[in-house]
């Protein structure tokens, strides 16, 4: 009986993520597997953008080209210095442990383990580049009118005033 027992503990430890000791653990071993941290330089690529895009439209003169070089620089410093993999990762261990039980995190594992599972997740940033593109868009466009009514409100208040 007792080699039966060694036998089938040793199978299980084999056969994949499915049977970590604890919550926290199968969350550190789904945050390694998903690849989640990619998400982070994602993130400060996309800021960068949209910070290149903004000053772009304010036609800095060549005088102050450098100016706006190391204005870049801290603000890239700044996101790598407060969205760093390091800074986040407890945190977004902590979101799955709170919110998932340890059978759903074991199912989570087993899932994004599988052949299915890691298709799926090196597609994810797709489809999410796709849907914050669309909402971006979506957003920039009603954007002037959200302005307009914020402004026509303020006006009014003070009128009252």
């Amino acid at each position: 009986m007792r080699r039966l027992f060694i036998v089938a503990v040793v199978i299980l430890s084999f056969t994949g993520h499915s049977y970590a000791a604890t919550k926290e653990e199968l969350a550190k071993d789904i945050v390694k597997i998903t690849d989640i941290n990619k998400m982070t330089t994602s993130v400060i690529t996309q800021v960068m953008h949209q910070q290149a895009d903004q000053l772009k439209a304010v036609n800095i003169p060549a005088e102050r080209q450098k100016d706006e070089a190391a204005l870049r620089d801290k603000i890239k410093a700044k996101l790598e210095e407060n969205v760093n993999w390091a800074k986040l990762e407890p945190e977004y261990a902590k979101f799955l442990t709170d919110t998932y039980t340890e059978e759903e995190l074991k199912a989570i594992l087993n899932f994004c383990s599988s052949a299915v599972g890691k298709e799926i997740l090196k597609k994810e940033p797709i489809i999410m580049g796709k849907i914050m593109v669309m909402t971006q868009a979506r957003v920039q466009s009603v954007y002037p009118e959200i302005q307009k009514m914020t402004r026509d409100f303020t006006e009014s208040v003070k009128r009252v005033k």
